[in-house]
């Protein structure tokens, strides 16, 4: 009877021992494996309070899904913590690309119809990308050209 206590002790304790990362279906909003599946190029940070992943929108018909990522992260022997953010495009689960943000600032990323909206959180200025024909190949973003990229 003391070994059957003693399993569920043991069992029930490892959530309480376990890294502070994230569950894999939480990590990068559950996409980490189609970003990898995909050969998406960034970090893919999963440490909780270093990274957010959230869906800013569909498309019109769903057809593109548009992603907010943020992160922050040491990297292995670096001294010096980076970041950034990054629009990042699905169809379905499958990835597509990725505009990368250089902040500060922020953007903040809506979608409307076939268009997502992208607003500089500190200064208010404003960016339009049309979805209509596919993710725009290049944008001006707070007077930098981005371009699509895996």
């Amino acid at each position: 009877m003391t070994g059957v206590i003693f399993k569920i002790v043991a069992i029930a304790a490892l959530p309480l021992t376990a890294a502070p990362n994230v569950s894999p279906k939480q990590c990068l909003g559950g996409m980490k494996n189609a970003l990898i599946a995909g050969h998406f190029t960034g970090p893919l940070v999963c440490k909780e309070g270093s990274a957010t992943f959230y869906l800013a929108g569909r498309t019109t018909g769903g057809r593109y899904s548009i992603y907010d990522y943020r992160y922050r992260y040491l990297p292995n022997k670096g001294n010096t913590v980076h970041g950034g953010q990054k629009i990042v495009i699905f169809v379905g689960k499958r990835y597509i690309g990725q505009y990368a943000l250089s902040p500060p600032p922020y953007v903040s990323v809506s979608v409307h119809g076939t268009r997502v909206f992208l607003e500089i959180e500190s200064t208010g200025e404003k960016a339009k990308l049309d979805f209509s024909k596919g993710p725009p190949k290049k944008v001006l973003i707070n007077g930098e050209i981005e371009t699509l990229y895996r």
